[in-house]
C-alpha cells in the first residue's frame, strides 16, 4: 500500500528577555509537537530582537529547513497575542515543494526586488511540474516603510504565475515607523523582501476581510506622487484628518497624530464600492501624507472607522473563507496577517477576540499570525494584491 503523505505543522512562542534563548524555547515547543525536523520555518518577532540572531539558532536547530520571517507590530499564536516576542511556525511535509529568496532594494528599485524575489521560480516550478505538484502559494513578507509594497506584489506575481496566490504581509516596528526587518534565505534586510515558494497537489485556502466602515464623506486626491499623498480636494492632506479629529473633539499634536492616522486609514472607492484601504504612517512638513503603498490622483477616499464587533466578524469570516477554499481538506495550520490598526483599535483584549474567531473555525489546528502594516492577499481573481485595516487568512491543507 503506498505512504499516505502528510503536511504537518506546529508552533512555539516565548517572552524570553534573551532573543537566542526565546527563539530556542520556541523552536522546542514547536518541535516536540511537531514530532520530526522541519522543512520549513516561518518567524516572527518583536522589533528588537534581532533577526540574525533568530536566523543564527533555527538555522542550527534545524540546518535543512528554509527560514523565513520578519518584525512586527505585535506577534501571536493560537496561545494568544504578544508584544516583542518569539513566534514562530515549524512545518514538515512530504509532499511539498519549498524554495525561497531575499532581495534588498525595495526602496530606490521594487521591480528590481520583484524581479530578484521571482527569479528561482522558472526552475522551481519546473520541478514541481515533473512531481504533478501543480498548485502555488507564494508567502511574502515585505518591509514596511519602504513603500512600493503593492508594485512588488503586482510585478512579482506578473513575473511568476498570474494565478498562483500570494499571501503575506508587511514587517512592523510596534508603530514606531522607523525600520522594520525581514528575514529569509541569504539572510536580514532592512530594505527588501523575502517570499517563500510553496508547490503542492492542493491549493492553500484563503479568505481576506475588513468589517470597515466611512467616518467622512467622500473626498477626492487631488494632488498624489506613488505612495505621498500632497493634497484632498486641493488643500494639505493632513489638515483633513486635523478637521476629522476635530470633529470628534481631538486635538492633534505631534505626540499623538501617528496613532490616530493609523487608527483612521483612507478607504478607496472604486465606482460607489469602498475597495480597500491605504495606511497613512506619517506627516510630511508640507502637510503631505506618507502611505505605506500607492494611491493615484483622482481617487475618490473617505476616512475609515472600524467598530469592533464588525472587526471580529471580519476575521471569522475571512477564516471562514479560507476553510470553504480548501474543498473539505482539513488544515495542517493557519497563517493569519492581521492589520496593525486593527489591533490598535480591538486593543490587546479585543484583539483576542479574533484570534478566537480563528480557533472556533479551525479547532485544534496551529495557528501563526502577525500585525503587519500591511496586508498582501492576491488570490481567486482578485486584481488587487495589497491591503491595510484587512485581515488575511491562509489555511494550509494537512
Amino acid at each position: 500500500m503506498p505512504q499516505l503523505m502528510t503536511t504537518r505543522t506546529a508552533t512555539g512562542q516565548s517572552t524570553q528577555a534573551d532573543t537566542r534563548e526565546a527563539t530556542s524555547e520556541a523552536f522546542a515547543t514547536a518541535l516536540a509537537a511537531l514530532g520530526g525536523p522541519p522543512d520549513w520555518c516561518l518567524v516572527f518577532a518583536g522589533p528588537d530582537r534581532d533577526l540574525s540572531v533568530i536566523d543564527e539558532v533555527l538555522h542550527e536547530e534545524a540546518p535543512r529547513a528554509l527560514v523565513q520571517g520578519c518584525h512586527t507590530a505585535g506577534e501571536f499564536t493560537e496561545r494568544g497575542l504578544s508584544h516583542g516576542a518569539v513566534a514562530l511556525m515549524l512545518l514538515s511535509s512530504d509532499e511539498l515543494l519549498i524554495g525561497g529568496v531575499t532581495a534588498s532594494g525595495a526602496r530606490a528599485d521594487p521591480l528590481g526586488v520583484a524581479q530578484a524575489l521571482a527569479a528561482p521560480w522558472e526552475d522551481l516550478s519546473s520541478r514541481a511540474g515533473a512531481r504533478g505538484l501543480g498548485a502555488a502559494t507564494s508567502v511574502l513578507l515585505v518591509d514596511g516603510l519602504a513603500g512600493g509594497g503593492d508594485r512588488i506584489v503586482k510585478e512579482y506575481q506578473g513575473l511568476t504565475r498570474v494565478f498562483q496566490q500570494i499571501v503575506g504581509g508587511a514587517a512592523g516596528d510596534e508603530g514606531r515607523f522607523h525600520t522594520t526587518g525581514v528575514l529569509g534565505p541569504g539572510g536580514v534586510t532592512a530594505d527588501g523582501a523575502s517570499v517563500t515558494q510553496v508547490f503542492g497537489k492542493q491549493p492553500w485556502g484563503a479568505g481576506a476581510a475588513h468589517g470597515l466602515e466611512p467616518a467622512s464623506k467622500q473626498l477626492t486626491v487631488t494632488k498624489a506622487k506613488g505612495s505621498r499623498l500632497m493634497e484632498i480636494d486641493g488643500k494639505p492632506a493632513f489638515e483633513a484628518y486635523v478637521a476629522h479629529a476635530a470633529s470628534k473633539g481631538i486635538t492633534l499634536t505631534e505626540e499623538n497624530r501617528g496613532r490616530y492616522l493609523i487608527g483612521n486609514e483612507i478607504g478607496v472607492f472604486v465606482l460607489d464600492t469602498l475597495h480597500h484601504a491605504r495606511a497613512p504612517v506619517g506627516v510630511e512638513p508640507d502637510g503631505s501624507l506618507k502611505l505605506v503603498a500607492d494611491i493615484s490622483e483622482g481617487a475618490r477616499i473617505c476616512i475609515l472607522d472600524g467598530r469592533p464587533d464588525a472587526m471580529v466578524e471580519a476575521c471569522s469570516q475571512a477564516a471562514r473563507q479560507a476553510r470553504s477554499s480548501l474543498k473539505g481538506r482539513r488544515a495542517a495550520g493557519v497563517l493569519v496577517f492581521d492589520c496593525v490598526c486593527r489591533g490598535m483599535i480591538l486593543g490587546a483584549v479585543g484583539f483576542e477576540r479574533e484570534i478566537d474567531a480563528v480557533r472556533r473555525v479551525f479547532p485544534g489546528t496551529p495557528v501563526l499570525g502577525f500585525l503587519t502594516y500591511g496586508e498582501i492577499a492576491r488570490f481567486g481573481g482578485r486584481l488587487d494584491g495589497w491591503h491595510n485595516t484587512t485581515s488575511v487568512v491562509a489555511a494550509i491543507p494537512a
